[in-house]
This record gives structure tokens, sequence and C-alpha cells, in this order.
């Protein structure tokens, strides 16, 4: 699709998607039937390399604010109804990028990549803080449950997925325990690239690097994962959302693969097409099928769940990390996809040209080659056994 001015743009309509990049550009986008439409929200100017948002959340209910957590360890307020941003918070804890952000009773909390996490009580002279990397190298993500206050999850390389309670954040809650030794009795290599927690329950869905997609709840007797699995043989897992079905999760690799998986039937339900680069993040409606994903060939694309291709795209010109959708994202769905049914014209219409072979029994096909065998004449050798004849 398209991206047009802005200046087209009225004043009462507002952006439903809003995407970060890796230059420190924070864009708004507006997708709708007619046309699509993009801005820069901040100033191209004074952008560096510490300016980066590596990752981005809902500071509210109502999403009127996002956060924006930076590789300098910063993190900007942008108000949506105001259409500016109204703050930004100096976070210097740990070292690294910022990994995860989120607000929690009027206070920050961050993560950076050293795996330090602290909630930042700016009224308050006690302070949060943690250290979630017992073991391991590196925090590659950390999310506040939406669905329970103050349980925070973390993940990263070689350090499996754990859960905090930030009102007693000295130990864990809840913490993984690997899947058993592989065949060669070594064991299973841990990477969570990314989580998400799924709606009206306690479990907690997670990628990985080295190809697992992986379900916990925390209430199960074992702490091992209840489902693991392998999607696709030679992926690395880069990011996962929930889709608005149950059971059924999207995960995003760094070749460019996003494909939508059934826990229940452990299986991949589509694999979707487009992308020319890594996928750095998606994001699914909670209640309509439609996914939006931002990577690194520089688009963003919104598909619906049971179509291939997708629904709307934008060029950002900017390598894209991190990505919200607004709830009241809407945009008119055909009803033979909203029906529920994967549809593919151009797959249809060549499969219908095509003659249906059936089985045949035995019987036919020996009457077959009898046919076939009494078509051909037989062959005259006669001008060998006159060369045998005068050979003798």
């Amino acid at each position: 699709m398209p991206c047009c001015s802005v200046d087209t743009m009225s004043s009462t309509q507002d952006f439903n998607v809003y995407v970060g990049a890796e230059t420190g550009l924070f864009k708004g986008v507006n997708f709708n039937n007619q046309q699509t439409i993009a801005k820069n929200l901040n100033s191209l100017q004074s952008l560096d390399r510490q300016q980066e948002i590596t990752c981005m959340a809902w500071g509210n209910e109502e999403e009127s604010e996002i956060l924006l957590g930076l590789r300098g360890q910063k993190v900007k307020i942008y108000d949506s109804e105001f259409k500016g941003f109204s703050g930004c918070v100096e976070t210097p804890f740990g070292k690294g990028p910022l990994r995860g952000v989120g607000k929690l009773n009027e206070s920050i909390i961050t993560a950076s990549e050293s795996g330090d996490v602290k909630l930042w009580k700016f009224k308050s002279s006690q302070q949060v803080e943690f250290h979630a990397l017992n073991t391991g190298e590196r925090l590659c993500c950390m999310r506040l449950s939406p669905f329970t206050k103050n349980i925070v999850a973390t993940g990263g390389k070689k350090n499996d997925l754990q859960l905090w309670d930030m009102e007693n954040s000295q130990h864990p809650v809840f913490k993984a325990k690997n899947v058993k030794n592989d065949f060669l009795d070594l064991p299973v290599p841990i990477w969570v690239s990314d989580l998400a927690f799924v709606r009206n329950s306690e479990q907690i869905a997670t990628s990985s690097r080295h190809g697992f997609v992986r379900l916990y709840d925390p209430k199960s007797r074992g702490r091992r994962p209840v489902i693991s699995c392998v999607p696709e043989a030679d992926e690395a897992w880069t990011c996962i959302t929930i889709a608005s079905r149950p059971n059924q999760v999207i995960v995003g690799s760094g070749k460019g693969r996003m494909l939508l998986f059934d826990f229940r039937q452990q299986k991949v339900v589509h694999a979707y097409r487009g992308f020319t680069g890594s996928i750095r993040q998606m994001v699914c409606h909670p209640t309509k099928p439609l996914v939006v994903s931002v990577g690194l060939d520089r688009f963003v694309r919104v598909h619906h769940l049971d179509r291939q291709a997708p629904l709307h795209k934008s060029y950002l010109k900017s390598r894209l990390n991190a990505v919200l959708m607004r709830q009241d994202f809407g945009i008119i769905i055909d009803q033979e996809l909203d029906s529920g049914e994967a549809i593919d014209v151009e797959k249809d219409s060549f499969w219908n040209t095509m003659e249906e072979i059936k089985d045949r029994t035995v019987t036919e096909i020996e009457d077959q080659v009898e046919k076939e065998a009494i078509k051909v004449s037989p062959i005259k050798n006669c001008g060998l056994r006159k060369k045998r004849r005068t050979v003798s």
C-alpha cells in the first residue's frame, strides 16, 4: 500500500499502529481501507545510536501513553492524545540496552541486557530492584503481565523463563526447568528470545533461538514446559505473540518466516508470505483475526490469520524493532476471510484446472498393458540371422 503524506490526514484521524526503529525514529501509521498514512512523530535531528528504540509498551489501559525504551537506558513517554512527548526519564541501571519496559502502579519498570531489573519509584526513596541473571549470558526479554498484578517474566540466553513478584523480588516465584537431555544425554540449549502471557490464564508461551516453542503452566506440578515443539526445522525464532483464537500462537524467525502454530494439535496451521528480512516483533489483536509485524526489511505489515498474503503493508525506510497496535484497530475484513476458512484464490484456480486422477485396480492395469502390447508389432531380426549364417 502506498504511503501518503500526513498533510492529507484530517486532524480527527489518529494512528492505530506505532513503530520504533533502529535509527531512533518513532512513527505512527494509520491503516484503513482507502490508503495507508505514516508520519515521523519525533525529530530527525540529534538522532544517534543511543537513541535506538529497543522496546515499547503501553503506559495505561486507555492506550493514551506509550513508553519507549532506548539503547542508552532512557525511557521516553509519548502522549497519543496530545500528540507529543510528555517526558524523558533516565534509567541507568545495569549494562546494555533496555530489553523491556512497562508501568506498574504509576512507576516505570525497566530491564537491561545485563539482567538488572528495577522499579523506579520517583516519589519514594525505597526502590525495588533485582538481578534476573543468576545463570546465563544476557537478558533478551522482560514482560509485565497484563493479567496478574505485580508479576514480571524474564528470559534470555542460557537463562530460562522466570516469574518475579515485584512486591517480593528476592527470589523468583517460578523458575522453569529445562526439558530432559537429548538422545546423546546432552542438555538441550536454552535461549528464550521472547515470551507472551496467554489471555484468561496464567500460562506463558516462549520462543527460542534454538527453534523451540514452549508453553509453561506455573500451576502444574513440574516446572518443565507442558508443551515443547519445533514448528519448523532450522529456524531461529525471534518473537512470539498470542493469537486471538484459543491454543494458537504466532512465531517469527530471523529468516523472515512467520507461522501460526496450534498447541493443541501441535502443528503449523498457516505460513505467511511477504517477508524479506528478520522479523523483530509482532502483535495480535485481542479479538480480531489480525496480526501486525515489523522487521529489518523496513516494512510494517497487517496479516489476516487465514490469509497468507498481507492485507496491508507500508515501507517506512528504517529498520524496525518494535510495534504496538491499538485495540480499536479497525479495517473492513472480507466476510469470506472472517468466516475462519483459509482462502487462496490463486492456488484454488490452479488446482481446479487440473485433471482428476483416480486409483485403478490391478485388473484395469493388466487390461491396459495387454492392449498396448497388441498394438506393438514384432521386431524382425532377419539381418541378424543372415550374419550368423555367414560367420558359421
